[in-house]
């Protein structure tokens, strides 16, 4: 089974990619079990245990399932924030304003897209040893739209307007698990806190002197 879906909402706090792919309600982790089961994931990966009952495999792909639904707890926010700590417009504006501490900036930002890959993996054993590794491809495209942010002293501290069109796959090799496509006001999906270093740990203070 591949999970599809589309959806239009507004992101709760630290949402993950797993919350954002499989519903995030109280039934997220078997949606994903059954994805796995119904792609042969985890036959593939329970062949070793022709031993044990239906029942028993059953509670195994559960348990995979689990284990691999944590590794997809992923910040969908931390995400976003991490390609912008890239970003040029904003790396300039920080440059600026740390050098000048009290200053601040306002800045629009050019439509971008941030793309994020990942491959958690999990390995079954049995009594210690290696029955067989899954591996996962997780794809996250952000497509960042008429966002409008403020710097001040290094750190980005606030989002003032701005959408985000994300699209999000999961698969295992060449067998697609889930796909989902969704619709975000930036200013409630990111979570800025006291604000976002954007030059490093040293954000916040102001730059060496120049060596002489």
């Amino acid at each position: 089974m591949t999970t599809t879906a589309t959806a239009t909402a507004t992101a709760a706090p630290s949402l993950s990619a797993a919350a954002f792919l499989f519903g995030g309600g109280d039934d997220s982790v078997q949606q994903l079990a059954d994805a796995l089961k119904e792609n042969g994931v985890v036959g593939a990966a329970t062949s070793g245990l022709r031993t044990l009952s239906k029942a028993g495999l059953d509670a195994v792909g559960g348990q995979i399932a689990s284990v691999a639904h944590d590794l997809l707890d992923i910040g969908l926010d931390t995400l976003i924030l991490e390609g912008w700590r890239k970003f040029g417009d904003l790396h300039a504006a920080a440059q600026r304003t740390r050098a000048a501490l009290g200053s601040s900036e306002v800045l629009d930002l050019a439509t971008h897209s941030i793309t994020s890959s990942h491959q958690p993996r999990l390995e079954l054993r049995l009594d210690d040893v290696p029955l067989a590794t899954v591996e996962f491809d997780l794809s996250l495209t952000f497509a960042l739209k008429a966002a409008v942010a403020t710097v001040r002293d290094g750190l980005l501290v606030s989002l003032h307007s701005g959408v985000c069109d994300l699209e999000g796959t999961l698969a295992v090799g060449d067998k697609p698990l889930a796909s989902r496509s969704g619709h975000f006001q930036l200013p409630l999906m990111v979570h800025l806190g006291s604000g976002l270093p954007l030059l490093g740990d040293a954000v916040g203070h102001p730059p060496p002197a120049p060596a002489t």
